[in-house]
């Protein structure tokens, strides 16, 4: 039985795959086979996959339509022979001892899903700690330990974490392990809802083993016709989540109705990104109608709201386009 599937999903990544590969084929864990997911890239990606099965036999290649991060790791789970999965993006590396010290603790706690600490990488060469905060140390967490700001503080990323393959585990198989289509936002939130919902336990490592690669200069401020459209789509698949296994915690629930508030002022900076093709009078209606969305004023019920919220619930547009022009130019976006 392979210990390890671990599926990277590539969209034109010529650049950067090659250390992502080759940091998964050295790790100290041999027992593992390497899921490559070309998603339709127009670049050079999907032959450097081709000669990478041509030096290890445990390399194997996908290829698909382009359809998304969700799509492409779906596809590598739905072929995953591992007892274990891992996930890695193709911009990102890790140490070479990470899978061998997350399989050391599946076995050591027979946890379903194990997560370790990352590290933010920049360009320039600097590091930092990406740590769960609220925990001190190694920690062993059954379902009922996970308060809502220790969920949502460690449900936010699948790449640091392995999972135990559903076809290993009758705990598993209710909501079998796959991410929410559809959803530009949060995905791997909704997947670590669903798995973590349903996991005997979860074991985490207070020791940074991945690497996430932030370009600070490549990921340029975009605007998206629509940002709150998708936002409001992962509020949706994440609602779901909690009442299908959370059972329906109301605390739960009102703790992630403050990400959809996020998302409705992350909107509103987007319409007056210098990107946004907009015009004065159109940005301060997509305002408005984020104001008076339905959705969103039933979240703004449902949480404390302080601050910035505030502006959203009293409707205040001129705070609100005021707020936004100075975050953008604080920002540089």
């Amino acid at each position: 039985m392979t210990k390890l599937s671990v599926i990277i999903p590539i969209y034109n990544a010529e650049e950067t795959l090659s250390k992502a590969v080759d940091s998964v084929l050295c790790q100290t864990e041999p027992e593992l086979e390497l899921i490559l997911v070309d998603d339709g890239s127009q670049d050079d990606s999907l032959s450097i996959c081709r000669e990478y099965t041509k030096k290890d036999c445990r390399v194997h290649v996908m290829t698909q339509q382009n359809s998304g991060v969700s799509a492409a790791r779906n596809a590598g789970i739905a072929v995953a022979s591992g007892q274990y999965i891992g996930f890695v993006d193709a911009d990102d590396w890790i140490a070479p001892e990470m899978f061998h010290r997350l399989l050391d603790q599946a076995k050591r706690t027979d946890a379903d899903v194990v997560m370790c600490d990352a590290v933010t990488a920049f360009p320039d060469g600097r590091t930092q700690a990406d740590t769960i905060t609220q925990l001190s140390g190694n920690s062993i967490l059954k379902k009922s330990d996970f308060k809502p700001s220790l969920l949502l503080e460690m449900a936010g990323s699948a790449w640091r974490c392995i999972y135990r393959n559903d076809r290993y585990s009758d705990k598993l198989r209710k909501y079998p392990l796959a991410f929410p289509l559809g959803v530009r936002f949060s995905e791997d939130r909704v997947f670590n809802l669903y798995a973590f919902g349903q996991a005997n336990q979860v074991a985490y490592l207070k020791e940074g083993y991945y690497y996430r690669f932030v370009n600070r200069e490549s990921t340029v401020h975009r605007y998206h016709a629509d940002y709150f459209e998708a936002y409001k789509k992962a509020a949706e698949e994440i609602e779901q989540a909690i009442r299908l296994v959370w059972d329906d915690d109301p605390e739960l629930q009102k703790a992630y109705q403050t990400q959809l508030v996020g998302g409705a002022l992350g909107a509103i900076c987007n319409y007056y990104y210098q990107t946004s093709p907009l015009t004065a009078a159109q940005r301060r209606s997509a305002v408005r109608r984020v104001c008076e969305d339905a959705q969103l004023r039933n979240a703004l019920e449902r949480t404390n709201v302080r601050g910035k919220a505030r502006w959203l619930k009293d409707k205040n547009i001129i705070a609100l386009i005021s707020y936004a022009k100075l975050a953008n130019t604080r920002h540089n976006r």
